[in-house]
């Protein structure tokens, strides 16, 4: 399989994510914050939700991959010396004890996969309010969309702004390296190595969005600092990008990433938070714009992103995540990743049940909206020619902050 992802919209054929697992049932309250946590959640509803989301990508004919499932497939495939290195990677990047390490590599190649994603707990005679896991959890591999970004045909290893999520991207790196399954046109592009000295550079999925062949968005974000979109730009000169765009977002939870306020669903449409880039709006995120084909790269200001996506070619029509007519509605259904959506093909997307105003705007532009159980029934026949809102049950998915697009992560668009 070669990677192969050229838009945001193009139809999904082949795509990866992580079901939620033991990782996620041994988050406890005092510590979910240190786990990017903000509530634990109910595993088992959780994995039936997610369950239901890979299931409706299947009736649409999208080939799903499973991260652990690769895990374990990569650690056999791989030499033993191989495993060891990844191992000793992660010691070094959480300071783990040599006698862990030495229980680690001990184990079955299947143990060690679902140890380094679920954790191991301390045994209970060990346990105290302060000390409850020889291994931490890595909760965060549900959203699918950050440790890696597959971008035209290339293969970028993201890096991670949070050290709680760095062994996610050891992880991922080491399956596309060595999962006999993946192929891709030029080797991994491991962003920690761009670095440049005194600046470490951190891009994570869900800031990086692939408009065109020619086209990328980022964002400025919590996450993701101008220091290290400009490091990045270089790399995407050398790929012949020639536009890039960046918004800066507000360094606040609710706004981890661009694309927990704006997607695009369509070859006219993206769905938008209003109060970063409705046009209405006085408080609009500031928009830069860097000409990648100069031989300098500098850039310059916009106050409303959809001219300037105008002017490069795109005619997107903004689609107001929890409706046009309440702040507060806007505000909720943000927080509910309203604006978080993935396509399965051109106007094809699936959002959470829960953001009704959401869905009414997306209905009022012509969307038929559907839930995945009717979706499922042996009745419904795939239309690909007909606009289509999936409406997911979230509310458990929901609650880990992130939307259908964390989840997922495309391997292969048309």
């Amino acid at each position: 399989m070669k990677t192969r992802v050229f838009s945001e919209i193009g139809r999904l054929k082949k795509v990866l994510v992580h079901e939620p697992g033991g990782e996620i049932d041994i988050i406890v309250p005092e510590g979910a914050n240190d786990l990017l946590f903000e509530d634990i959640l109910f595993g088992e509803k959780a994995k039936e939700e997610h369950r239901t989301m890979c299931e409706v990508f299947e009736k649409f004919g999208v080939e799903v991959y499973r991260i652990k499932d690769l895990l374990v497939e990569s650690l056999k495939s791989a030499d033993r010396s191989y495993v060891d290195a990844l191992i000793n990677k992660i010691k070094t990047l959480e300071n783990l004890s040599t006698k862990l390490i030495d229980h680690l590599k001990s184990l079955s190649l299947e143990e060690i996969a679902r140890s380094l994603i679920e954790g191991i707990p301390l045994n209970s005679e060990d346990m105290d309010d302060d000390n409850l896991y020889l291994l931490r959890p890595i909760p965060n591999l549900l959203f699918a969309r950050d440790p890696v970004i597959v971008a035209f045909d290339k293969v970028f290893c993201s890096s991670m702004a949070e050290g709680v999520r760095q062994r996610e991207a050891e992880l991922l790196k080491f399956i596309f390296i060595h999962h006999q399954m993946i192929e891709y046109s030029e080797p991994l592009i491991d962003l920690n190595e761009l670095s440049a000295a005194g600046a470490q550079l951190t891009l994570e999925g869900g800031d990086f969005l692939v408009l065109n062949e020619s086209t990328v968005a980022i964002a400025w974000s919590k996450r993701t600092t101008l220091k290290s979109i400009q490091l990045i730009a270089e790399q995407l000169k050398k790929m012949d990008v020639e536009n890039l765009i960046v918004a800066k977002l507000p360094h606040k939870t609710s706004f981890i990433h661009l694309d927990t306020v704006f997607t695009r669903i369509n070859h006219h449409e993206a769905l938008i938070y209003p109060p970063l880039f409705s046009l209405e709006s006085e408080n609009r995120a500031e928009i830069l714009y860097y000409d990648l084909t100069q031989d300098q790269i500098s850039s310059t200001r916009h106050h409303y992103i959809f001219d300037l996506l105008k002017d490069l070619g795109f005619d997107l029509k903004p689609i107001y995540c929890g409706g046009r007519s309440s702040l507060i509605d806007q505000k909720r259904e943000q927080w509910t990743q309203g604006s978080n959506s993935v396509c399965i093909a051109p106007g094809i997307i699936l959002t959470y049940s829960r953001n009704a105003k959401t869905i009414q705007e997306l209905s009022e532009n012509g969307y038929l909206c559907i839930s995945a159980d009717e979706v499922l029934r042996s009745s419904f026949k795939v239309n690909f020619n007909q606009k289509m809102v999936i409406l997911l049950e979230g509310d458990e998915l929901c609650r880990a902050r992130g939307g259908p697009r964390c989840l997922t992560h495309p391997l292969v668009r048309e």
